[in-house]
């Protein structure tokens, strides 16, 4: 398989009406860049697999992971990461809530030295549509609390939209633990003290079509993911 510069990795459950609005967003916001679109789906009810594997048809660039075992957001990304061809690493939801336009900034920083870029609500730029002040307040006292426990100065840890050095992330994939949706939480959580990061604001927008996948057993997920770091840096384990 040939490299190519980068990979943008969809992870999917039960988003037919979005999956090709979004490959066609992404085409024409890399217009220009060596990439490939890898859509891995858990064996979506709604079939979201099968119109991306049309798509793919007609798409040399667009490829398609059906997963039939060890579901969930997070292992489908570590699994897409394994079969990918770039030498950089993106993630974005399929929702349409992340703005695909700001691509080619996070790669740009990324190639100047950069080993993780955030695509960020909370960075200059960046912003929430349609949430109110409480709601907005509460997502950023969040981010600051994960931002502490994790000891980054990111503002926006808990984004799903980031984009990471093929490098940086094979010398931390061992130390990860794939579960539940916080998956940029955790690469945080790995990366060296050392680590370069920056960020890119976006406006996150309101969900078109679909429904949200949050639940409590994410928000469990979440909280032990959460303990985990903040045991080890207090206690160091």
């Amino acid at each position: 398989m040939a490299e190519r510069l980068l990979t943008v990795v969809i992870p999917t459950y039960n988003e037919a009406p979005n999956i090709a609005v979004l490959i066609g967003r992404l085409s024409a916001a890399l217009q220009g860049v060596p990439h490939e679109i890898l859509v891995a789906d858990d064996d979506s009810p709604d079939r979201t697999w099968e119109i991306a594997q049309k798509l793919s048809a007609s798409r040399e660039n667009v490829r398609v992971l059906r997963r039939t075992s060890n579901r969930g957001l997070y292992p489908a990304v570590v699994e897409a990461f394994a079969a990918a061809s770039g030498r950089c690493l993106a993630v974005l939801d399929a929702d349409l809530q992340h703005d695909e336009r700001i691509l080619p900034a996070m790669l740009k920083a990324l190639l100047e030295g950069r080993d993780l870029v955030v695509g960020s609500r909370h960075a200059e730029g960046g912003g929430i549509e349609n949430w109110n002040a409480a709601r907005k307040l509460l997502s950023l006292a969040g981010n600051v609390l994960v931002g502490w426990v994790l000891g980054r100065p990111v503002r926006d840890p808990l984004s799903g939209f980031f984009m990471i050095d093929r490098r940086a992330y094979e010398d931390i994939a061992p130390k990860l633990r794939p579960r539940g949706f916080k998956i940029l939480m955790d690469i945080l959580r790995c990366l060296p003290p050392e680590a370069r990061i920056s960020e890119v604001g976006y406006v996150f927008k309101p969900r078109q079509a679909g429904e949200s996948k949050l639940g409590a057993k994410v928000a469990a997920d979440f909280l032990l993911t959460l303990w985990e770091a903040a045991a080890h840096r207090l206690f160091g384990r």
